[in-house]
């Protein structure tokens, strides 16, 4: 018997995982499943992709702002 696995990859990039714990009020988590009923996933792949979004797109507005001395 094989196991069929769904989903996408557990491994994002690279071999070394990070588990992280986000808490979220009971609000936010609930409108959160919604948006994750309508786009037929779960809310870890909604986070995922908010921070992937938030930290890996080139975009002037969430770069970090480094002070030159010139």
């Amino acid at each position: 018997m094989s196991m069929i696995r769904r989903g996408r990859p557990s491994i994002i990039a690279g071999r070394n995982k990070i588990y992280v714990r986000v808490l979220f009020s009971e609000e936010d988590y609930l409108e959160l499943q919604k948006i994750a009923d309508e786009e037929r996933t779960d809310i870890s792949t909604l986070v995922r992709r908010a921070v992937a979004r938030f930290y890996f797109t080139s975009n002037k507005n969430n770069s970090p702002k480094h002070s030159s001395q010139e």
